[in-house]
């Protein structure tokens, strides 16, 4: 992306972590596109798109579009979708990236691209592969506390920072200029020299108490206090732990001391939960099948998250939200 001019961006999924992510980069003066339709296209095209962080509600001027071969190559292509969704999205978005444009998926759980080659579990076909060439992808890690009220209004509850990069380890130009675009737009932004580790211990906090809050249709605070529960979290984030000591994603902090940090937030739903309740497909395998997978592939024996995807996944069918 060159300084002088300002580059093309377009953010592909206009919820909660994609609104956000647009309307801060529009009010800081970036050309963005939003890719939406249906009611959401409409309101954005009618009133802009309502940002509220703190203060009073700002709105950012998007060019909202359903036709992505119009709006032709980008230089950034963010996709903010939830991962039963990523296939589709990344499909939709092939007229919109160039030889150069550079890809952000903004996703819960764990990428395709983790291992190097596609994962089977998120990735069966590998029609994520072949739409978003990994050269241009660039790993992140959001950690922000978002909700969309409306189609067009997005509220911040809480935004913490935006982890950034290289999907083979190291930070460089690539890297360096997009965290200052998105440090210009005020979003706190972490180079990280090692982005398979930071997606993995985000992973580990969030693997456990987002199905185990679906099934029991509980907020955060109460999975913590049942001892029982809180016991059967502790052993399958063990697990989880173990994994990642295998891949080269080893967790320094304890459960516990993790547990304590998730305890602070309070009564909240998780994304799971809060997918089921709506009648939305669930982050099923980019939450558990993928973490399974690669305990398979590395030799590590996962008897508490196998029963967990097991509970998970026959919830999912019978609710049809798979």
């Amino acid at each position: 992306m060159s300084a002088a001019e300002r580059p093309r961006i377009v953010v592909v999924g206009a919820g909660a972590i994609g609104g956000w992510i647009g309307a801060k980069l529009a009010l800081a003066g970036q050309s963005v596109s939003m890719l939406a339709r249906g009611e959401t296209l409409e309101a954005l095209r009618r009133d802009g798109l309502r940002l509220t962080e703190g203060a009073a509600p700002r709105t950012a001027e998007v060019n909202a579009s359903d036709q992505p071969a119009q709006l032709g190559p980008q230089d950034l292509l963010v996709i903010a979708v939830k991962a039963p969704a990523l296939a589709d999205a990344a499909e939709a978005a092939r007229p919109m990236i160039g030889p150069d444009t550079m890809i952000v998926p903004m996703l819960n759980g764990v990428p395709w691209w983790f291992i190097g080659e596609p994962l089977a579990s998120v990735d069966p076909v590998g029609r994520i592969a072949a739409a978003l060439a990994q050269r241009q992808v660039i790993g992140s890690v959001v950690h922000a506390a978002c909700s969309r009220p409306a189609a067009n209004q997005v509220v911040v509850k809480h935004a913490d920072r935006l982890i950034l990069g290289e999907p083979e380890g190291g930070a460089g130009d690539r890297i360096e200029a997009l965290a200052k675009l998105f440090e210009q737009a005020g979003i706190a932004i972490e180079r990280h020299d090692d982005i398979r580790r930071a997606i993995w211990y985000k992973l580990w906090g969030n693997a456990t108490i987002n199905p185990l809050s679906a099934l029991t249709r509980s907020t955060a605070d109460r999975l913590l206090a049942d001892p029982a529960l809180r016991a059967w979290m502790l052993e399958a984030m063990a697990e989880l732990a173990a994994v990642g000591a295998a891949i080269g994603c080893p967790i320094a902090e304890s459960g516990e001391d993790r547990m304590a940090v998730t305890g602070r937030l309070g009564a909240f739903k998780t994304s799971m939960l809060q997918d089921v309740e709506a009648g939305r497909p669930i982050e099923l395998e980019a939450l558990l099948g993928a973490p399974r997978e690669i305990a398979s592939s590395a030799g590590v024996p996962t008897p508490q998250l196998d029963r967990l995807y097991a509970l998970t996944r026959l919830l999912a069918e019978n609710l049809g939200l798979l």
